[in-house]
């Protein structure tokens, strides 16, 4: 089995859609097909079930591509070191922690006999859970919401993209950055099982004007902010995620025109009246904050 056909078996179990997965890997929909139905036969199980709506990937699937994922990263991070003529082989260190939004406690105290459940998600688990109600609601990206039937869209505010820079790096003294000023620079990725849609056009952007940068790949949004605080990189932020910095890094605005905007999403057929509570907290919380600082 190549990387190329495991690469698309990878990219279909993000997307949930073949005409995406066409798309993103510059391949006609019936070779994806092709490529899966391969792939199944070769290991002797079902990856995906599909039907004319959805596109959805079984236990045997997710469990081939938690173990696949890693190693497929890993042999681009391979190809980088060779490039690079690193010889030395790359280090992963794994760090996970817990973090509680500020929302939740304003709420709590209010609200002190409401319970709250953080299950931690990536944008294409989290939409499926919507749609069946196992979740309540996503602060995500309003984009993430495109596409997406039945799903209730609460806009909170919006913003432009921010690099964040150590400040002992030469470009925390420059006013404003283009993407070309990030050569020669070490980056700072989120995995696009874990970002955005908007964060994920800002880093091919990058990755495809940018030859010659150094790509550390963060596996979730905590592993990412502890790679920023230990100032490994430039990262991509927005000031919503990360309010205060450490005293050693700073943001830059970023010349790049795409506006975010941060939204709830919820089931339409949501009927509890403790979301629809938590949200009109959420709302009031940030009409009072801006959010939006240069």
């Amino acid at each position: 089995m190549d990387i190329k056909k495991l690469t698309i078996f990878i990219n279909l179990a993000e997307t949930r859609s073949f005409s995406k997965t066409a798309i993103n890997m510059h391949v006609t929909q019936p070779t994806v097909t092709h490529t899966i139905k391969s792939i199944e036969s070769e290991i002797g199980t079902q990856l995906f079930n599909t039907n004319k709506h959805y596109v959805t990937i079984t236990e045997n699937g997710k469990t081939f591509y938690h173990d696949i994922k890693p190693l497929i990263n890993n042999y681009y991070s391979a190809l980088q070191n060779i490039k690079k003529k690193n010889l030395n082989a790359a280090s992963q260190i794994t760090i996970g922690y817990s973090y509680t939004p500020i929302w939740i406690n304003n709420f709590h105290k209010i609200n002190p006999n409401i319970k709250f459940n953080l299950t931690d998600l990536n944008h294409n688990d989290f939409k499926q859970d919507l749609i069946s109600n196992n979740l309540d609601l996503v602060i995500t990206t309003g984009r993430d919401a495109q596409g997406l039937s039945n799903i209730k869209r609460t806009i909170l505010f919006s913003e432009y993209f921010k690099a964040i820079v150590p400040n002992d790096n030469i470009l925390s003294k420059r006013k404003i950055l283009n993407i070309n000023d990030f050569t020669n620079q070490n980056m700072l990725f989120l995995d696009n099982t874990w970002a955005a849609i908007d964060l994920i056009s800002l880093q091919n952007k990058i990755k495809n004007s940018v030859s010659n940068i150094n790509i550390t790949y963060a596996n979730d949004i905590s592993a990412l902010d502890l790679l920023i605080k230990s100032q490994q990189g430039i990262a991509l932020g927005l000031y919503c995620l990360y309010p205060e910095l450490e005293g050693n890094s700073c943001y830059i605005p970023l010349n790049w025109k795409s506006k975010v905007e941060l939204a709830i999403l919820t089931s339409k057929t949501n009927r509890k009246k403790a979301v629809n509570s938590f949200i009109k907290s959420i709302v009031a919380y940030t009409h009072n904050i801006t959010f939006n600082k240069n």
